[in-house]
């Protein structure tokens, strides 16, 4: 057990200084958490695009498991690479991609409404993104 905890200790101390890289492993772990979810049950997905809750099936469960899955690594990623612009970018445009998904389901497809588990995603989406831009110049080393 004791290496196992200086193995991870070892990650760990690889992150950048700062919150952001902290935030965004936070943010990848309740994605994870989502698919997992998302895998085994709809109900939550139906409280999240509670519109049309009937257009939450099996499928686009599975479906929505595995982008929120691949963004997340995405969010891990970058999360030790923030220094690269490239990185720092990916894990700009998973918000960037969250958001255009959750407005539109609420805007154009009318699949959300403005409920708590909408809003949950809504603001990490938004608050991520602003901080992230506000942040770039003090993570980006590397073009």
């Amino acid at each position: 057990m004791d290496a196992v905890v200086a193995q991870v200790t070892d990650i760990f101390s690889t992150l950048p200084e700062g919150n952001l890289p902290k935030w965004l492993l936070f943010t990848s772990a309740l994605g994870i958490f989502n698919s997992i979810q998302n895998f085994c049950t709809d109900s939550l997905t139906r409280r999240v695009y509670a519109g049309k809750p009937d257009q939450v099936t099996p499928l686009s469960g599975r479906l929505f498991a595995t982008w929120t899955w691949s963004v997340s690594m995405i969010r891990i990623y970058a999360a030790f690479h923030l220094q690269h612009r490239f990185m720092y970018d990916l894990g700009i445009w998973t918000y960037v991609i969250a958001l255009t998904h959750y407005l539109g389901e609420l805007f154009v497809f009318g699949g959300c409404k403005f409920n708590g588990p909408f809003m949950s995603p809504l603001v990490v989406a938004v608050s991520s993104l602003v901080t992230m831009t506000m942040l770039r110049d003090d993570y980006v080393k590397f073009d």
